[in-house]
């Protein structure tokens, strides 16, 4: 049996391996799935692509890692990790630079797959997700109920492009949300598609020169709200309240592009016009083809609804358990 320890205020542990999965909070040697705020901490040793490495430089510097330090490890390279171990990395296609993490111990083959945040839809930006069988599979579940089914990307995209020519043409400011990493950039690569100029948040344009080598990646300029006529807007969600609009004030709309755009609430909640389902998770029928294409013996749901997939898991002959909870569980790597 290989230990795992969930502490919910820092994530899981992995005793035998000596290595922490994604912890919130500072720990001795830990894996890094991508480089979003609440994945990384100022951990000693940060395992990482690197591409996740040089966006937690661009992004934190040294006030989220310290002087700690932040190895970057190759794509499907088996790599040496502690006496009796090997760690690879494999995209997740969450994010640009997002990895899942495969581990293998040597003394009797056992496996685990560590998915991280992940989508296996293709996205426009990130690297497309890539799997590999394993005993074990720890997976996250966000959208982990059949009412999370989300429409091909194609049809999102011109349902967006619509959005901003339906609004340029009404003589206003069109106003697309996403998250600085990850998100943002594949509205742009959608807005690259559709020949728009483009006015970012300074968060974004802070990433660009690491990012301006994906494809479909447009000029980005900063707002200025004088020179803002025939262009879109794009803010992380948080920001559009400190945006001094200028003229602009009362002539723009705005859309949020998100996984919970399926929620028929979520318009209200996130107080916009408009709400697309653009996600960078996992939608329903993508995990169980997770679990058809790993076949682990056995399956721990992390994160979103994780009891309510482990319980539809285990409802098909699946050995499938929620890590949701604060006691110890163990994995065997049988």
């Amino acid at each position: 049996m290989i230990e795992v320890v969930r502490r919910p205020r820092q994530g899981l542990f992995l005793p035998e391996a000596d290595l922490w999965l994604d912890p919130s909070s500072k720990a001795e040697r830990a894996f890094i799935s991508h480089a979003h705020a609440d994945h990384v901490a100022r951990n000693r040793l940060s395992l990482c692509s690197a591409l996740t490495a040089d966006l937690i430089r661009v992004r934190y510097g040294t006030s989220k890692t310290g002087a700690q330090e932040v190895r970057a490890l190759p794509w499907r390279i088996p790599v040496p990790w502690k006496k009796g171990w090997e760690i690879r990395l494999l995209p997740a296609g969450h994010i640009v630079g997002s990895a899942m993490l495969h581990l293998t111990r040597l003394s009797d083959g056992a496996t685990l797959l560590y998915t991280g945040d992940y989508k296996l839809r293709t996205g426009l930006t990130a690297e497309p997700c890539e799997l590999m069988p394993a005993d074990t599979l720890v997976m996250e579940t966000t959208f982990g109920l059949p009412r999370f089914v989300f429409p091909p990307l194609q049809a999102t995209s011109e349902a967006v492009l619509q959005f901003v020519n339906e609004t340029l043409a009404e003589g206003r400011l069109p106003i697309l949300l996403g998250y600085s990493l990850g998100k943002a950039q594949e509205i742009l690569a959608i807005l690259h598609q559709g020949g728009h100029p483009v006015m970012c948040h300074d968060s974004i344009l802070k990433l660009m020169p690491l990012l301006q080598a994906l494809p479909g990646m447009p000029e980005c300029r900063p707002f200025d709200a004088n020179s803002a006529q025939d262009h879109v807007l794009v803010f992380p969600p948080q920001s559009i309240r400190e945006l001094n609009l200028g003229a602009w004030t009362g002539k723009t709309r705005s859309a949020m592009l998100s996984g919970w755009a399926l929620e028929k609430s979520a318009r209200f909640r996130y107080r916009v016009d408009a709400m697309f389902p653009l996600s960078d998770h996992a939608d329903y029928p993508e995990l169980w083809e997770t679990v058809q294409m790993v076949r682990p013996r056995r399956i721990y749901t992390v994160h979103g609804h994780t009891l309510e997939f482990a319980a539809d898991l285990r409802r098909k002959g699946w050995e499938a358990w929620s890590l949701e909870r604060d006691d110890q569980l163990e994995l065997s790597l049988e």
